[in-house]
């Protein structure tokens, strides 16, 4: 589980490792373009091999002037809706969000964590009221110190993570239609999972000891299975990922492996990547990689097909890339870039797959330059039309803005 201030802190130590030579070419009046993958599929990914050795595939960036270009192309921004103290739980629907409210109770000293209270409330984006959660929508906690949903690709169940603390959970499968929970045995110290079909979840539940168990949950009966993968080069799982039927995760060397259930050889897929988010619909894997020439240079981020061959071109450059997010429709994706020098990519960008456009957010919740960045993931709304992202705000301990796009 994140906790708000130990993930920014997480993000400036990734920030300090990968400090470089990197410099992402982005100055405000130009506009970082790609070419459209479907007429150009050069690059394709060559079989990956351990070490992390540099892919054979060129990566380059185009920068373009800025022109008036066809409508439609351009990300259009209607406005945006300023959630103070808060960050997003989950959306209730397309107007409202379930947010987390954080208060410091106690700072911190060189000995001791800071201590913060929190409190679940759903704000309506269109009227700005709050109500607290009730009925389905309503968490019972009962002690614990968050609740975390994920809810089935056809809606039918949602498998529940209740947090007592920051490193231990418990687990349960609510049937959505008749309300029964299930709770589902055994000990969880991860946050990484995903719905392999309608009615199986699979959990990378870790372990104090090694990388842990992989779980696979049968969401009509609470019924647990546990996988093998034969793979010597995973000790722990920092990145995992499920996807219609497949299980993808990176192993020690950052590269990006998949397998079957069933089957426990994994195939390598793609060298070199810092983090991975697979599209809704499966067609694609957003990947962010690390440029290497005897130290970490920085992060680009592009996209794959399912079996690990590039689409297009360079996307995304600079000294970290974080918080890749998929709009539940594929249709966008979020991502947030930090770049030391000023020059380079920095905030909040979106990349359109249809257009092939980048577009930076950062005049649209951030006042200032270079923008601050997100620190919690950033969120979608069910339609994608609306894209929550949490930042530090000098008035309050965190901000979030909702942007609304047209």
């Amino acid at each position: 589980m994140k906790h708000p201030m130990g993930t920014f802190a997480l993000q400036l130590m990734a920030a300090a490792l990968l400090l470089g030579t990197v410099t992402a070419c982005q100055p405000n009046e130009k506009r970082l373009t790609v070419v459209d993958p479907k007429t150009h599929q050069n690059g394709q990914q060559q079989p990956a091999q351990t070490g992390g050795k540099p892919a054979e595939a060129k990566r380059q960036l185009t920068v373009v002037d800025a022109q008036p270009q066809s409508p439609g192309r351009e990300v259009r921004v209607v406005r945006t809706h300023a959630i103070e103290d808060s960050s997003i739980q989950s959306w209730i629907s397309e107007d409202e969000v379930k947010v987390e409210k954080t208060r410091l109770v106690k700072p911190g000293t060189a000995t001791e964590e800071p201590q913060y209270a929190y409190e679940v409330s759903i704000v309506n984006l269109v009227t700005g009221q709050t109500r607290e959660p009730a009925g389905e929508e309503g968490q019972q906690m009962d002690g614990y110190m968050l609740v975390k949903e994920f809810p089935s690709p056809d809606g039918r169940y949602r498998f529940i993570q209740k947090w007592k603390n920051k490193y231990t959970a418990d687990n349960f499968v609510e049937n959505h239609q008749t309300g029964e929970i299930l709770h589902i045995p055994g000990e969880n110290y991860l946050e990484l999972g995903g719905w392999l079909n309608e009615e199986t979840y699979i959990l990378a539940a870790g372990s104090m000891e090694g990388r842990g168990e992989i779980r696979q949950i049968s969401a009509a009966d609470g019924k647990v299975t546990l996988l093998t993968l034969d793979d010597p080069d995973i000790d722990v799982f920092i990145h995992f990922g499920v996807s219609h039927g497949r299980i993808y995760y990176t192993d020690n060397h950052n590269v990006l492996k998949v397998f079957d259930p069933g089957q426990s050889k994994p195939v390598s897929l793609i060298r070199d990547v810092w983090e991975f988010q697979i599209s809704p619909d499966s067609r694609y894997i957003a990947v962010s990689t690390v440029t290497q020439s005897g130290v970490f240079q920085g992060c680009e981020l592009l996209i794959y097909d399912s079996a690990g061959s590039l689409q297009g071109t360079l996307i995304g450059k600079g000294d970290v890339i974080s918080y890749v997010t998929w709009s539940p429709d594929s249709a966008k994706l979020a991502f947030d870039v930090y770049s030391e020098n000023k020059p380079g990519m920095n905030g909040v960008y979106i990349f359109d797959t249809s257009s092939g456009q980048v577009s930076p957010l950062a005049p649209y919740y951030a006042s200032i330059d270079p923008p601050p960045h997100a620190i919690y993931p950033l969120s979608w709304s069910p339609s994608g039309q609306r894209l929550g992202i949490t930042v530090d705000d000098p008035k309050s301990l965190l901000v979030t803005q909702v942007i609304d796009f047209k």
